[in-house]
């Protein structure tokens, strides 16, 4: 199992934004989330999983936000900086969410499948 902490994603809803004439773009909050997560990933070295994998998501829980708007951004994180193969379904098999009071930000549990 691969265990990784990263900070708390903005919720789904910060993700984009609309730009009169050059449609969605990434916003301010996510784009400046993306890089001190990808920093914060890449300081840890975790090894890259190749095949179907289970993925648990434990949130600080901080903050007014609907959990299910956490999960698309770290998952994308996982697959941009090849941690994963892919967030195809036949390579995310499973993706639990749970609020903790016992972790900082977000702590990512990646387990290969069959194993």
């Amino acid at each position: 199992m691969i265990v990784i902490d990263l900070p708390k994603p903005p919720s789904v809803n910060a993700l984009f934004s609309n730009q009169p004439g050059k449609g969605r773009s990434k916003t301010k909050q996510y784009r400046a989330w993306i890089t001190a997560a990808g920093w914060a990933l890449l300081s840890q070295k975790p090894a890259h999983v190749m095949g179907p994998v289970s993925i648990d998501y434990l949130m600080q829980d901080t903050g007014n936000v609907d959990l299910g708007n956490l999960e698309k951004p770290l998952t994308d994180l996982l697959v941009t900086h090849g941690v994963i193969e892919d967030d195809k379904r036949s390579i995310v098999r499973r993706i639990t969410l749970e609020w903790s009071p016992h972790v900082e930000g977000c702590r990512v549990h990646i387990k290969p499948e069959g194993k």
